[in-house]
């Protein structure tokens, strides 16, 4: 594997961050909606929550881990790259929005 510092390098660390921050992301909407702190607002997630718990955090790791392997094998393309950051931003606000949330419950 190439190193960190190289092109490739950053890619593998950019797609690593992003699988890490959907886990996270999962683990906090499974925590928060099993603690009846929140609604999941996405209408598929919603059904696969109320019928499988453990469903839902397999089918919402799923569906980004296998993004993120299909934009790994289209790395070479600028497509590819920009999209792969852009998913990494994204994660990256969703996280810091369950972190603002959870802040917000704990200082009231």
């Amino acid at each position: 594997m190439a190193g960190v510092g190289t092109g490739q390098g950053r890619l593998f660390a950019a797609a690593a961050v992003l699988l890490v921050l959907n886990l996270a992301d999962a683990l906090f909407t499974l925590t928060f909606l099993q603690l009846g702190l929140a609604h999941e607002a996405n209408p598929l997630m919603r059904i696969a929550y109320e019928s499988s718990p453990m469903g839902f955090m397999l089918l919402k790791l799923s569906i980004v881990h296998g993004g993120t392997g299909l934009l790994w094998l289209h790395r070479s393309s600028p497509a590819g790259r920009f999209a792969l950051h852009a998913g990494v931003l994204l994660y990256a606000a969703i996280v810091a929005y369950h972190c603002t949330f959870l802040l917000m419950l704990l200082v009231r």
